[in-house]
C-alpha cells in the first residue's frame, strides 16, 4: 500500500511540532520556591514546589535554582544537572527515612570527564535522626562522571553523609562542606569496575561517629579541613586495603582516631593532631612536617615524603 505524499508531509511535520514541543517543554533553567507549584512549568514567575518536580522541565545540563527559603524534598538525579539553594535564602531536603539526594546516571549517558557532572550547591540535607525513621544517606553516588558538593551542610543520617557506591569511575569534589551528627561523612565503597576519586577541600567534620572512611579501590585528598569530636572505631580518615588518602594542612582535634592506616596508604603533610585518644592508627607516611601534642598516644610515621 503507497503512502500519499500530502499524508507523508503532512505526518512528517506533526512529528517535527512534536520534538520540538518536547524540547521546548524543558527549560534550561527552572526555579522552585517554598510557595510554588509542580503544575507549574518551574519558570521565575511560576515556580515549581519541589526539585523533583523541577527536575523533570529541566534540559539535561541545566540549573535549577531556589527563589527563597523553603523545604524542596527528596530528589533522584538521572542526568547531568546543577541544583542550587543559594537564592533569597536556603534550600533544605528533610529526608528522614530515606536518602536526601539520589545521583544514578544511566551508563550510556557518561562518555567523558566532561559528560554528567552533578552540582549540589547551597543546600541543607538532614536526615532528622531525633525522628522514629532517621535518614539513611544524605548523599548516595551510584553513578555520574562527576559530582560536585558545594557549600552544603549535611546532618543526622544513620549511614552517612554521602556514600559513594561506584561499580564504575566516579568523581566525587566536596568543598567548604559540613558534616555534623553522622555515621560516617563520607563513604566510599568502589567495587567491581569502581574507582572512587575523592577531594575534600575547606570541609569541617564534626561531632560524627567517622569522618572519611575510603574502601575498595580509592584514592583521596584532604586539604585544609578540620576533622573534630568523631569518636567511632574507625576514625576521623581512615584507609582500607587498596586505597591511598592524602592528608594536607588540616587539623585533627579530640577524635577517638584522627588517622587509622587500615591495610591502604595515609600520607601526610603540614597537619596538627591535638587531645586525640590516638593521634595515628598504623603507620602513615609523612613529611615530617606534621605536629602533636596532647594526644593519649601519638601513634607511628614514616618519614619516607621527600621534601625538594
Amino acid at each position: 500500500m503507497r503512502t500519499h505524499p500530502t499524508l507523508r508531509i503532512v505526518f512528517t511535520i506533526c512529528l517535527t511540532v512534536g520534538v520540538v514541543s518536547i524540547a521546548q517543554g524543558q527549560a534550561t533553567g527552572t526555579w522552585v520556591s517554598g510557595v510554588g507549584d509542580d503544575a507549574n512549568p518551574c519558570s521565575r514567575t511560576a515556580p515549581c514546589k519541589t526539585f523533583a518536580g523541577a527536575i523533570s522541565k529541566t534540559a539535561e545540563g541545566g540549573e535549577i535554582d531556589a527563589l527563597d527559603p523553603g523545604g524542596f524534598g527528596a530528589v533522584t538525579i538521572t542526568k547531568a544537572i546543577t541544583l542550587d539553594g543559594g537564592g533569597a535564602g536556603w534550600a533544605s531536603i528533610l529526608a528522614a527515612g530515606t536518602n536526601g539526594i539520589i545521583v544514578n546516571i544511566a551508563a550510556s549517558g557518561i562518555n567523558h570527564s566532561n559528560d554528567a557532572v552533578v552540582v549540589l550547591r547551597n543546600i541543607s540535607i538532614n536526615g532528622v535522626s531525633q525522628s522514629a525513621a532517621a535518614g539513611t544517606n544524605g548523599i548516595n553516588y551510584f553513578r555520574a562522571a562527576q559530582l560536585h558538593v558545594e557549600r552544603c551542610q549535611i546532618q543526622n543520617f544513620s549511614t552517612s553523609g554521602i556514600t559513594t557506591s561506584l561499580t564504575s569511575v566516579g568523581s566525587l569534589t566536596v568543598h567548604d562542606t559540613v558534616f555534623n551528627d553522622v555515621n560516617t561523612a563520607v563513604l566510599s565503597n568502589a567495587s567491581g569496575a569502581g574507582l572512587s576519586i575523592i577531594q575534600m577541600d575547606r570541609c569541617r567534620v564534626i561531632g560524627n561517629s567517622n569522618g572519611l572512611n575510603a574502601n575498595g579501590l580509592t584514592f583521596a585528598t584532604v586539604r585544609d579541613s578540620y576533622f573534630g569530636g568523631n569518636l567511632g572505631a574507625n576514625g576521623a580518615v581512615r584507609a582500607a586495603s587498596g586505597c591511598n588518602v592524602n592528608v594536607e594542612n588540616s587539623m585533627f582535634a579530640n577524635n577517638n582516631i584522627g588517622v587509622s592506616v587500615a591495610g591502604g596508604t595515609v600520607r601526610l603533610a603540614s597537619n596538627d593532631f591535638f587531645n586525640n585518644s590516638t593521634g595515628i592508627s598504623g603507620t602513615a607516611e609523612s613529611a615530617n612536617n606534621n605536629r602533636f601534642r596532647g594526644n593519649t598516644t601519638d601513634g607511628s610515621t614514616s618519614n619516607v615524603i621527600t621534601i625538594k
